[in-house]
């Protein structure tokens, strides 16, 4: 469960992150070039950023829904920080050179080294290194124009190689100030992840001490699960 949490908010970070979407086609009254310059835009302005953040998980053949919710803090370039505060507290840090998975109840923390390898496993680590979203995506949309306030402009990311763990991206983007609101990741297993984002603060300041961590006393650290490199 911390690893399947920590790999969806690790996508998301990149997505959040990330910087010149890929341009392919679009419909609707904006034109997709106008709409992937007014996001890029307002990424360039967001170094820092808080929010509210709820999870859904819907996995392939099984009817029940896993949910979570918490606050994440991120800080260009490569920084976040993820406090899940159900279904259980859980931290996901990552401060550009360490990963560190903590679960309170299990007393347990995954410490991974940001290596190449993990960068090219994960988008949102291969983000922080420097490579462009355009680098790994090919961004489609949006496929509606919103007739109301509350609804998003819908942008679609297909990545351009196998080697990473999802099928598709789909982003719901605020039509007014262009911020991400909405997440949904799918797996090549047809698993469904969809994280939506509230509160979202990009005024105010966030402490860099936030991403570092202390192991505490009679926490267990121990390495990651072996996972196969990039093909």
């Amino acid at each position: 469960m911390l690893k399947r949490l920590a790999s969806a908010a690790l996508l998301v970070l990149g997505v959040l992150a990330g910087a010149g979407l890929a341009q392919s086609g679009g419909s609707g009254s904006l034109p997709l070039a106008e709409l992937v310059a007014r996001v890029q835009a307002r990424f360039d302005r967001t170094p820092h950023l808080h929010a509210r953040f709820q999870q859904e998980t819907r996995l392939q053949g099984f009817e029940q829904v896993q949910r979570g919710e918490g606050q994440v803090w991120i800080l260009q370039p490569g920084m976040m920080r993820w406090d899940y505060t159900t279904p259980e507290r859980q931290t996901i840090i990552a401060n550009g050179e360490t990963l560190w998975l903590y679960s309170p109840e299990d007393r347990q923390v995954i410490r991974e080294r940001v290596t190449e390898s993990l960068r090219a496993r994960t988008p949102a680590l291969f983000l922080a290194g420097g490579a462009r979203l355009t680098d790994l995506f090919v961004v489609t949309g949006p496929s509606v124009q919103p007739s109301g306030e509350d609804e998003l402009l819908r942008l679609e990311l297909r990545p351009k190689e196998e080697r990473f763990q999802v099928s598709r991206v789909q982003l719901g983007v605020d039509p007014q100030a262009y911020l991400v609101r909405q997440v949904t990741l799918i797996d090549p297993l047809g698993n469904v992840t969809t994280m939506s984002f509230a509160d979202i603060d990009t005024e105010g300041a966030v402490d860099p001490s936030l991403f570092q961590f202390e192991v505490p006393a009679g926490v267990e650290v121990v390495a990651p699960p072996l996972m196969p490199g990039p093909r």
